[in-house]
């Protein structure tokens, strides 16, 4: 955690440095030229990869290897800062990260990062737009009408920080279906003998459903997450580090659903409206693309009520 007494200050000091990269971006060439730059750099690894590559920084040293990187020349400041700060952010944890990533946002998305006393918003709208579109350019046609939905809603839609604290809070608990055991637990205590029953035909569907997904399903596909990218999109809260398809909180949530709907089921459209939000809140908290969240919970959906049937089956034969 950082020492330094003013916060704002290493926050200041990175919102200046990529306003300045920012700035520097002219011409759609100048643009692609900083995405191709940031695509190598990344080189499909994850946040947690390009953490290994070096220590945690406090805030205050991050933000002066960022200040840092904006002295570069005019030529290469954009392409030289956005990937400073890129590692600086992968690498930085807690406090330090948190601060780090308000100078980020207030640089990048001055629509939707809190104002600041004293600081009037970027005059670099064009720029910014074309580092977006020159992203957008370097994607498939699938990959782009995702991004760009991605965007849409990741900066679009209404935030605070009670809403922020809130999809937070819900993403947190429903990691790995955790929410869902938390549910069937309770359930248990108010009626043992029901709540063992339900139990033991949810969780095991339920546990392999979603172990599926975050161990081969995703090693195989190797999406990198939004943030990667770095350009325009913003983060709430600690960010994940492994890879971005199919979406396992999505598979859980709707594994979960399905399989709790088969013993409640005047209680589907709760679970269905807890599951959805779930996935609409890794949009939101930048952690998936639409279709990552889209995929995982079909993925789940299938997957938990195969493996149901299946283990219905064998413990149908062993009790024969």
């Amino acid at each position: 955690m950082s020492n330094n007494h003013n916060p704002q200050e290493p926050a200041e000091q990175t919102r200046r440095a990529v306003e300045k990269a920012i700035d520097s971006v002219k011409t759609p060439e100048q643009a692609d030229k900083v995405i191709e730059h940031l695509e190598q750099a990344a080189s499909g690894k994850t946040e947690e990869e390009v953490a290994k590559e070096q220590p945690a920084p406090a805030a205050e040293e991050a933000a002066h290897s960022i200040e840092q990187a904006a002295k570069a020349p005019e030529s290469r400041k954009a392409e030289t800062v956005i990937t400073e700060v890129a590692k600086q952010l992968a690498a930085a944890e807690g406090e330090d990260e948190e601060i780090l990533a308000s100078g980020v946002q207030q640089a990048i998305n001055p629509e939707v990062s809190p104002e600041v006393p004293g600081v009037a918003p970027p005059a670099n709208e064009e720029q910014r737009r074309l580092l977006q579109e020159a992203a957008l350019r370097h994607l498939s046609p699938l990959q782009a009408a995702d991004t760009a939905l991605f965007l849409a809603i990741n900066q679009r839609v209404p935030r605070n920080e009670e809403i922020n604290a809130l999809m937070y809070a819900l993403t947190t608990i429903m990691n790995r279906g955790d929410g869902w055991v938390l549910g069937l637990l309770a359930a248990t205590l108010a009626d043992p003998r029901h709540g063992r029953k339900v139990l033991l035909d949810v969780l095991p569907a339920l546990w392999l459903a979603t172990v599926t997904v975050e161990v081969p399903i995703k090693s195989i596909f190797k999406r990198r997450r939004p943030f990667i990218s770095l350009v325009r999109a913003i983060v709430v809260g600690r960010k994940p580090s492994g890879f971005s398809f199919p979406s396992g909180h999505s598979a859980a949530a709707f594994a979960g659903a399905l399989l709790l709907t088969k013993h409640y089921p005047r209680l589907a459209p709760l679970f269905y409206l807890i599951a959805s939000v779930t996935g609409f809140s890794r949009i939101y908290l930048g952690a998936h693309y639409p279709l990552d969240v889209l995929t995982g919970a079909t993925v789940g959906t299938v997957l938990a009520a195969v493996y149901r049937e299946a283990i219905r089956r064998v413990m149908k034969e062993i009790g024969s």
